[in-house]
């Protein structure tokens, strides 16, 4: 019986623990890339807004559904971007889309 308590209590701590893990918000960034240095990229939002987001190893970037290199995220170009964090300030690329300007 104490064995199947303390597995029992065991699986809950993981499951709780493991949810924090998870609890970074997805985000959406739409918008004209301003700056691409190092591992971070500035874009500028329609609204007037300018996020600064985070690339990794794992950021995937793609053009007309092709991977490509991130060095095609030059300045001007428009983006869509699929990321996560806890809030806007604080975002990590999952995927970068580039695609044609958005017209108004």
């Amino acid at each position: 019986m104490r064995s199947i308590l303390t597995g029992a209590l065991l699986t809950a701590a993981l499951a709780i623990g493991s949810n924090g893990a998870f609890g970074h918000e997805e985000f959406r960034v739409i918008g004209t890339l301003t700056k691409h240095e190092n591992s971070m990229i500035e874009v500028a939002s329609r609204d007037g807004s300018t996020r600064l987001i985070k690339l990794d190893k794992q950021t995937i970037v793609t053009k007309d559904s092709v991977d490509v290199d991130a060095e095609a995220l030059q300045a001007g170009v428009t983006v869509v971007i699929d990321a996560y964090g806890d809030s806007l300030e604080d975002l990590l690329a999952l995927e970068i889309r580039i695609v044609p300007p958005i017209e108004d």
